[in-house]
């Protein structure tokens, strides 16, 4: 919330939708931009390799888009926790919640 301003961002009053929205934006741009990036990999290697090349970029951008999807989803599910407990004035949980994450991450990581 900023002080002074007038502006909040509470979520438990006032409209919604305009909130998550602005609250959504962000993330949602990310994703496009990882999506084009991918595009713009098979517009290069389509112009200047073969089709094996375009084959390959194909599928590695594909996964680097499902495994950052994943990723993204997870951290905003924590996020979505950790706003939980904050709305209940239970800190005490987001310590391990946070941990969770972390390890959960960690053990993706070396999978």
């Amino acid at each position: 919330m900023a002080s002074g301003s007038g502006i909040s961002d509470d979520f438990t009053s006032g409209s919604i939708l305009q909130k998550l929205v602005k609250f959504m934006l962000p993330v949602l741009g990310a994703l496009v931009l990882q999506a084009m990036y991918g595009a713009v990999d098979m517009l290069v290697v389509g112009r200047f390799g073969t089709d094996a090349s375009i084959s390959a970029v194909a599928t590695g951008s594909n996964i680097i888009n499902l495994v950052t999807f994943v990723i993204t989803s997870l951290t905003m599910g924590v996020t979505v926790l950790i706003s939980r407990y904050l709305g209940e004035k239970k800190q005490e949980r987001i310590g391990g919640v946070i941990g969770g994450a972390i390890c959960f991450l960690r053990y993706l990581r070396w999978r």
